[in-house]
């Protein structure tokens, strides 16, 4: 009996999703063309892996992602750890899969130059950046360690009110034209902004690195079946490096594997979510 049952289950899960049309969507953590680079191979794996449609849905911002999530008008997303705490708190959100690298991810701290900062403390009285406001890497965790390390207060100890720019490349950006005197992002944001010679380093440097902490998160709406879920995991589960059509969805995605997700992994963000007061 268990045998049949276990054959019907997997049957089922292949053929259930035909016809349907999967709708996924992503945080706009970085401009547009560089978004629709790295998810059309995605997007065309995953049709592959769930054997039926697979439409990307692009938002304006974060909170749109959370709440397109949270409306159904998606079936998963790639969140950050902030958005991923955000969609649980408002509508069960369900973690699936990270990247390995997203188990200990980091911000960068980055400077003008001609601004002469060179550790944290140098920060007040200057003119700064964050990403989006609901950005976990561009905008919770680096106004933690500011708080919690050099005891700055972001709303404060600033020359004005901290700029948002949206994203982590516009933060760069804004830091490298001198429009702010620093600012903070995601690491591998900028990594691969140095590697294509995107940014001026003769400009602009990194002068402090936070410690790890969980990040990015492929999220479930709440309602998806748990073999759509399964099947969804399982297709990032299975990705491998040596295989070449993986390794392009790999290498776009900036990982070298995934791995499961839990939800008590992002209840260190929730605290810090609280400590830092943008969760009441």
């Amino acid at each position: 009996m268990k045998v049949i049952s276990f054959l019907c289950l997997f049957l089922c899960s292949t053929v259930a999703f035909a016809g349907e049309v999967i709708r996924v969507t992503g945080i706009p953590d970085e401009n547009p063309t560089e978004l629709q680079r790295k998810n059309k191979p995605l997007v065309t794996y995953l049709e592959s892996e769930l054997g039926t449609k697979v439409k990307y849905i692009p938002v304006t911002d974060y909170g749109a992602a959370v709440q397109a999530l949270a409306s159904g008008k998606v079936d998963f997303a790639w969140l950050g750890g902030f958005t991923h705490v955000q969609s649980r708190r408002m509508a069960g959100g369900e973690p699936l899969c990270m990247r390995g690298i997203d188990r200990e991810f980091k911000s960068v701290f980055i400077a003008n130059k001609k601004s002469l900062i060179s550790k944290l403390a140098d920060l007040k009285g200057k003119s700064f950046a964050f990403g989006s406001m609901s950005s976990t890497s561009g905008h919770l965790m680096p106004r933690y360690y500011l708080t919690s390390t050099a005891k700055i207060n972001a709303d404060k100890d600033f020359k004005g009110l901290p700029v948002f720019s949206g994203a982590h490349d516009a933060t760069a950006k804004l830091v490298e034209t001198g429009k702010v005197q620093a600012g903070a992002l995601n690491f591998e944001v900028w990594k691969r902004m140095v590697k294509n010679k995107q940014v001026d380093t003769t400009k602009v440097n990194v002068f402090w690195t936070t410690p790890g902490y969980v990040d990015y998160v492929w999220t479930a709406r709440k309602g998806v079946s748990p073999a759509l879920k399964a099947k969804f995991m399982e297709a990032f589960l299975k990705l491998e490096a040596s295989n070449p059509k993986h390794n392009e969805v790999l290498t776009l995605q900036g990982a070298k594997k995934f791995v499961k997700a839990s939800a008590s992994d992002f209840d260190a963000i929730e605290q810090v979510g609280f400590s830092t007061g943008l969760i009441k």
